[in-house]
Formats: C-alpha cells, sequence, structure tokens
C-alpha cells in the first residue's frame, strides 16, 4: 500500500477530461488552448479537478469514475471548470483535436494558472501515475494564488463527502491510494 498525504491531493488534483481513445495530434488546437488558458486566466476559475474511482455499494465489481461524476459534480453551488470544459471554451473539441500526449501539458498549464478556492473530487481509489497526480498536483502545489482547496471524495453509494476543506491541507493528513 502507498501513503500520500492530503496535503499533496488538496493543492491538486487533476484530471483532465481524458478521452479514451486517441485525438490526432493537432498542434495548432493545443497551441489555441495553451493562448486561450495564458489570455484568460480569470474564465479558468474557479478550477475543478478530478481523479480515480469508488467501488458501487450495491455492485463492487463496478466503479463510480470521477470522469462522469464531475459532470454532477461541478454544478451548482460549485459552478467550477475542468480542463475540458476550458478547451471547449478555447473553440477547440476535446474529442477530436487534443491528442492523448497532449493533455499532460495544458493540464498542467491550467494548474500553474488557476486562482483563488480549487475543488477536486477523488475516488476512493486514484492511481499513483494518474496525470494529476505526476504533473497537475505539482503544478498546484507551486501555485501561490491557490487560497483554498476543498476536497470531496465519492462514496459507495455515489454521493460526495466532503473530506477536506476551504484552506490548504496539512501533510498530517493521509489518504490511502493504490
Amino acid at each position: 500500500m502507498k501513503f500520500i498525504s492530503l496535503a499533496s491531493l488538496s493543492i491538486f488534483a487533476l484530471s483532465a477530461a481524458l478521452p479514451a481513445s486517441a485525438a490526432p495530434n493537432d498542434p495548432v488546437s493545443k497551441e489555441k488552448v495553451l493562448k486561450y488558458i495564458q489570455d484568460n486566466p480569470a474564465k479558468l476559475n474557479p478550477p475543478c479537478f478530478w481523479s480515480g474511482r469508488t467501488p458501487m455499494d450495491s455492485n463492487p465489481s463496478k466503479y463510480y469514475s470521477a470522469s462522469k461524476e464531475v459532470l454532477k459534480f461541478q454544478g451548482p453551488p460549485r459552478k467550477c471548470h475542468t480542463i475540458g470544459d476550458i478547451v471547449k471554451e478555447a473553440g477547440v473539441d476535446p474529442d477530436h483535436d487534443i491528442a492523448d500526449d497532449e493533455w499532460p501539458t495544458l493540464s498542467k498549464a491550467f494548474a500553474e494558472t488557476v486562482s483563488g478556492q480549487v475543488y477536486a473530487l477523488l475516488g476512493k481509489s486514484v492511481q499513483t501515475t494518474s496525470v494529476w497526480l505526476t504533473v497537475e498536483k505539482p503544478a498546484l502545489l507551486k501555485n501561490t494564488k491557490v487560497t483554498g482547496t476543498e476536497i470531496w471524495e465519492i462514496q459507495g453509494d455515489g454521493s460526495y463527502e466532503k473530506i477536506s476543506g476551504g484552506t490548504k491541507v496539512g501533510a498530517e493528513d493521509e489518504v490511502e491510494l493504490e
């Protein structure tokens, strides 16, 4: 078992909306999104990151995926934006114009540019090799414009439980990851 502190998770998360299938590599689209992020920092906020999955109580062989649950989570009262939303706002089709290997670059730029309150939706299980943990988390930890983070965890019944909130979480708080 590996453990990671909630401090590492709190200002983190990301996990951008990574499409399941590879898209054609269109450097013009990637550059268009990077320029949008750079030119429109206020439109990125509040940011919403996600990662992981939680087994369903009713059928433990099935999961609630944060990539799908974030669509409900990001509505009121949070009204937060994922990197997938930002790609669309930049006028780029995330399913067809962004290649899988371009998402980490876009996600890092998003994490480096956001400010204020950050929201994160996590599954009970998060891979240690995930993009948010290896790319976005370090960027968010260095981002001095982030003032607080609310961490929400997907429960086995599909509900969300706030596990930390409002301020940056200390290293003494830990959560177990796969």
